[in-house]
């Protein structure tokens, strides 16, 4: 991919599903489809070849629904995970569920011209369908499902009033997390500590509210009230620092925590101009975070003066955005960095348009010099 140049993939039907494929070593990400049809909805992995710039990629079908979340295991890169919504015509009724597919195989890039010409003619391939959970009330919305990031058998499920931890080999719920008192207030979303395995937490309306889930205790081991002015979207953890996190939200802010004192922000930017629905940190360079917003556009973000080590000296980056990228022409719903290359990110707009760019080279430099 050349220098300050992005490269864009296009989807037939709408998405807003998108993911890093981990453990393995090429700049790959699956994307997942939201089309009414029924039986039409695929989960594309793309894979960008560094050396060239070409993007390679294989479909398969996903005939259980229309694909809300995506997420590809941290434990075994060909196992994902899709949170859908199908659609009954015999009862006109709407039912989620989150299913664990196996993928047939992680090659992407065809190895010789015939393979390359059977990969071109042939229609979407099957996964292997290993599980799917359905709510015991089919009137159940499911926000998101995600991996226990130590262990592979344990997954969280956000419903709008609860979080469901379940056990995947034994088949079960081991814990229900259900909000202290009568609160009305719904989730939109949750993620498991990168470094306290044990905690997950959710966006609660304006709030983070962060659950132990070695107890039964409905009250949250620790929370940021009023994290954002209106709706929290988005949270992510810092990779390195254990207190810190990031959150979006409506107002069009991105917040970073350091939630032992969550009072008010160590780290605030409102740049976008809508809704923040996506906030990554990078993995490996905790000052860069992409962000992906209403307002049709994706923002890389230095944050260097929170990450910096080093108090004696000036940060190696100024803190604000460092690039714009605006090729998309509808809401960017999902950002992810690469599990492979630190450099390079992907977003993903409604309008199925996927956009792979690149951290510009003299800040790259700067990080690394």
């Amino acid at each position: 991919m050349e220098e300050g140049n992005s490269i864009i993939y296009g989807l037939e039907h709408q998405t807003r599903a998108l993911c890093a494929q981990y453990e393995c070593d090429a700049i790959r990400f699956l994307i997942g489809t939201q089309s009414l049809k029924p039986n039409s909805n695929q989960v594309h992995v793309v894979e960008l070849e560094e050396d060239t710039g070409a993007l390679h990629t294989k479909v398969y079908r996903h005939d259980v629904g229309e694909i809300w979340h995506l997420k590809c295991s941290p434990h075994d890169a060909a196992t994902l995970m899709t949170t859908h919504n199908s659609y009954d015509p015999d009862t006109s009724q709407c039912t989620m569920g989150v299913s664990v597919f196996k993928l047939p195989t992680l090659d992407v890039i065809p190895k010789d011209l015939d393979e390359l010409s059977a990969m071109q003619g042939r229609n979407a391939e099957e996964m292997e369908l290993i599980k799917t959970i359905i709510p015991e009330k089919p009137e159940e919305e499911i926000r998101c499902s995600e991996w226990n990031p130590t262990d592979p058998n344990s997954i969280g499920i956000v419903f709008d009033n609860k979080v469901s931890v379940r056990d995947m080999a034994a088949d079960r719920d081991v814990l229900t997390i259900v909000p202290e008192g009568r609160s009305r207030l719904k989730f939109s979303g949750g993620k498991w500590s990168l470094q306290a395995h044990h905690q997950f937490a959710v966006l609660q309306d304006t709030h983070i509210r962060c659950y132990d889930t070695r107890t039964e205790c409905s009250k949250p081991a620790w929370s940021v009230e009023h994290a954002h002015r209106q709706l929290c979207r988005d949270l992510d953890f810092n990779p390195n620092r254990q207190f810190h996190l990031a959150s979006a939200g409506d107002d069009a802010a991105l917040n970073i925590w350091d939630y032992r004192s969550g009072k008010e922000p160590i780290f605030s930017r409102t740049d976008h101009s809508h809704w923040v629905w996506s906030v990554r940190y990078n993995s490996y360079h905790e000052q860069l975070l992409v962000t992906g917003s209403s307002d049709g556009r994706a923002l890389l973000t230095a944050a260097a003066s929170v990450c910096h080590l080093d108090h004696t000296a000036a940060p190696l980056l100024e803190d604000g955005v460092l690039q714009s990228y605006e090729q998309h022409e509808h809401s960017v719903y999902c950002v992810e960095w690469s599990s492979a290359d630190p450099w390079t990110f992907a977003s993903l707009s409604y309008d199925g348009r996927l956009v792979l760019s690149r951290v510009p080279r003299h800040f790259k430099y700067k990080i690394l010099l």
